[in-house]
């Protein structure tokens, strides 16, 4: 049984992680040439990664000096001893500190590197328009004219890819607890029973083990939750990611979902359908092979693998006419990871980009019928290492049948 959040032990990152992250990011900062890296307001998550606190501003120098971050209150933590408050608390303005800090940095006329302007190769994949709070840049930019600014979000980026054997054990427990929810979700999960009381009992339970809301671990700062789908198993369902209100499950019905839990700022992610019945014949070949290509892609999610022979693979896995393959693969950490792998993927929109070991990656291959109307999805978190794929949740694939 999964250890309440209280008997962990954890109690945060510690100092050599600081470490890893803030040298990696000035050394990427240094290959571009640039003086400093900014993490302005409005960019939560990078401001997280480096710093342990969220609603905050990162001035960062590439020369080793210590960054100075700026908060609306609050103190400190052990990341970052002092913080350096807004003047007027009442009325927060964000632009005037972050130009004063530049300025004392001797950055009036730096190539300063802005974290969060859009979205990155690998990161922020969800922000088509950035994060940066328009107002508070704009008049940054406004008051050290000459200076140059440039996107650097990529600079961070490529550091969260990578993630550290800290990292992973989070992304371990997070993935532990999304399994526990569901367990609750096939525990509740009967005809009759109000949706909106399975959903809640399912995020209490991720909550009750200690984890974040899903909402606070996005790039545009949601209040919702995870993902859930149910209604007749060849029919269309609305998907809600809050309580469905007013509705019941049925016999027959089919639920999927992508149930979210976070511990140590990283997320995990678990598919698991349920059908409230026994499952259709036409169904088993679907579950059978959308199964096989799972585990056997394993053993492809490799160090070194190039994305377009890993879509190739899933995409001409099934030699049932009855049965086609397709690919989702997108990238784990702090909940705006890419890139995002589809079998409409293609070189030109990847790039150099490949599998490295120590990235973390939801994998969850699809099954069709001929037809297109049926479709079964599976799958959760990997860690890719040198010969093959690490999962982290131990349920095996295949569809839950509630009878």
């Amino acid at each position: 049984m999964i250890e309440a959040a209280a008997d962990t032990g954890w109690r945060g990152y510690s100092l050599a992680e600081r470490e890893r992250r803030w040298g990696a990011v000035r050394q990427n900062a240094a290959r571009e040439g640039l003086d400093c890296v900014l993490v302005p307001k409005g960019n939560r998550i990078d401001a997280r990664y480096l710093t342990q606190m969220s609603n905050v501003g990162v001035i960062m120098p590439t020369d080793g000096r210590p960054p100075v971050v700026i908060a609306d209150g609050g103190s400190g933590n052990e990341w970052v001893p002092e913080l350096r408050h807004l003047r007027d608390r009442d009325r927060p303005m964000w632009g005037p500190p972050t130009a004063q800090v530049l300025e004392e940095l001797g950055m009036t006329r730096g190539r300063i590197g802005v974290v969060g302007l859009g979205v990155g190769r690998v990161t922020h994949a969800r922000a088509a328009d950035g994060v940066v709070n328009y107002v508070a840049y704009a008049d940054v930019l406004r008051r050290l004219p000459n200076a140059t600014f440039v996107d650097a979000t990529d600079v961070v980026g490529f550091v969260r890819y990578v993630k550290s054997e800290e990292e992973i054990a989070c992304l371990r427990r997070a993935t532990a607890i999304a399994e526990a929810g569901i367990d609750e979700m096939i525990e509740v999960a009967r005809p009759g029973v109000d949706e909106a009381v399975l959903y809640g009992r399912v995020t209490g339970r991720l909550m009750e083990l200690g984890s974040e809301h899903y909402g606070r671990a996005r790039s545009d700062w949601t209040a919702h939750g995870w993902a859930f789908k149910a209604g007749p198993i060849d029919g269309s369902s609305p998907r809600f990611t809050d309580p469905p209100i007013g509705r019941r499950l049925q016999p027959g019905h089919f639920i999927t979902n992508e149930v979210s839990a976070i511990w140590g700022g990283m997320v995990a992610q678990e598919v698991q359908p349920i059908i409230l019945g026994p499952v259709p014949e036409s169904w088993k070949p679907l579950v059978e092979i959308q199964g096989r290509v799972w585990e056997d892609g394993l053993k492809l999610l490799k160090a070194g693998t190039p994305f377009m022979d890993l879509i190739e693979f899933v995409t001409s896995y099934s030699k049932d006419p009855r049965v086609r393959t397709t690919l989702t693969l997108h990238g784990r950490g702090a909940g705006d990871d890419g890139p995002l792998i589809t079998h409409r993927s293609s070189n030109e929109k990847i790039g150099d980009l490949k599998l490295e070991a120590e990235t973390c990656w939801v994998w969850k291959p699809a099954a069709f019928s001929a037809d297109g109307k049926s479709e079964y999805q599976w799958g959760g978190d990997v860690v890719v290492r040198e010969n093959g794929a690490e999962k982290l949740l131990n349920r095996p694939p295949g569809l839950v049948s509630i009878t």
